[in-house]
């Protein structure tokens, strides 16, 4: 059984969190690297991990407010930043990347925050992506920002992303209703022929 709790072990996020080092991301990360993404977003904002039979098997984290580095401005506005989502390898493409989105949703609504936003690649491009656009998150138009990141082969990368947002309080309870029927169709969906 699958369930979703505040990561306080930073084996558990490690664990999770090196995805980003593997195929298609391949990204380059140090032990002192984990350590502070593990500070940063248990200390400045919310954690949370999905947990089958106690192992650590995807998360995601929200942010206090905008990244001063990134090219956006909600103005007055109480804002939460979606910094990653991630899925251990074996557990992709059953449903788990929306349950998370969804419940970090949830939590920004309890939060008592106006909007959500987040990064990442354009369409097609990302699994975050197409999972956020169909929970209601919108692209903002017009802004995107080259994002450089070292591989674990040494090599630079420059990377286009593009921003998305969802504006919390012009959410109904229909839209949180089929955000969670989304999230449960595809849990669903990927269980089926497994008891076979």
């Amino acid at each position: 059984m699958k369930n979703i709790r505040k990561i306080e072990n930073y084996e558990d996020f490690k664990n999770v969190y090196k995805v980003f080092s593997e195929k298609p991301y391949e990204e380059k990360y140090t032990e002192e690297d984990y350590r502070e993404i593990f500070s940063h977003y248990r200390d400045d904002g919310m954690l949370y991990g999905a947990y089958l039979n106690e192992e650590c098997i995807g998360l995601i984290a929200l942010t206090y407010g905008v990244k001063k580095e990134q090219p956006v401005d909600f103005g007055e506005e109480n804002i939460i930043y979606l910094s990653d989502v991630a899925v251990k390898g074996a557990y992709r493409k059953k449903g788990l990347g929306t349950m998370l989105m969804t419940y970090g949703v949830m939590e920004s609504l309890k939060g008592g925050f106006d909007r959500i936003y987040m990064r990442t690649l354009e369409r097609g491009k990302s699994m975050s992506y197409e999972i956020a656009s169909k929970l209601g998150f919108e692209e903002i138009p017009g802004i995107s920002q080259m994002v450089e990141t070292e591989n674990i082969y040494g090599f630079i990368q420059n990377k286009k992303n593009i921003f998305l947002s969802l504006d919390l309080r012009t959410l109904s309870k229909d839209d949180l209703s089929k955000m969670m029927s989304i999230s449960r169709e595809e849990i669903l969906n990927s269980t089926k022929g497994e008891e076979r």
